[in-house]
């Protein structure tokens, strides 16, 4: 048990710091990169499609969760209520919460999102220029809006999880 609990620990940790690095660097580098290089953009959004981002994200953050919530109930015995209210177990707690907001904003805003993104900018490249394609346009502005507010947001709440769940240990 003792060799499940840490392999599981490990994995958490390892996951865990893939999906705030890569989220934030998805949020602070390359989406505001994305949406300066115009036309090109949507290229790279297409592309990264392809690659498999979506599932990539979708993979990691439940990974991430799955495993810290095995980890939580480890480690208040079943969710022991006495140990949920220790200063750790609410440190541990309100940092998986955090966890699994990021985690639902993530799949079902950022992620929704980002699919329907890709599928507006391949149907763009098959438009000429006229009504539709402006259509488009500006349905691909509305996406490109609603992650910047949200990516942020998954951003925080990940840096949270993660200063609470490094800490939580010690309070």
């Amino acid at each position: 048990m003792t060799f499940l609990f840490l392999s599981l620990r490990v994995v958490h940790v390892l996951v865990a710091a893939v999906w705030v690095g890569s989220a934030a660097f998805m949020t602070f580098v390359l989406m505001p990169a994305i949406g300066t290089a115009g036309p090109a953009g949507g290229q790279v959004m297409v592309a990264l499609n392809r690659k498999g981002i979506v599932p990539f994200f979708a993979s990691i953050s439940g990974i991430t969760v799955l495993t810290g919530f095995y980890l939580y109930w480890r480690y208040t015995a079943g969710f022991d209520p006495e140990l949920s209210a220790s200063n750790a177990g609410m440190a541990y707690g309100v940092g998986g919460l955090c966890g699994l907001v990021a985690a639902v904003i993530g799949g079902s805003v950022i992620g929704r999102s980002s699919k329907r993104m890709m599928a507006v900018m391949e149907q763009m490249a098959k438009l000429p220029d006229g009504a539709e394609k402006q259509s488009y346009l500006s349905e691909a502005a509305t996406l490109r809006a609603r992650l910047t507010t949200f990516g942020p947001i998954v951003v925080v709440l990940q840096v949270i999880a993660a200063g609470l769940m490094a800490v939580g240990h010690y309070i």
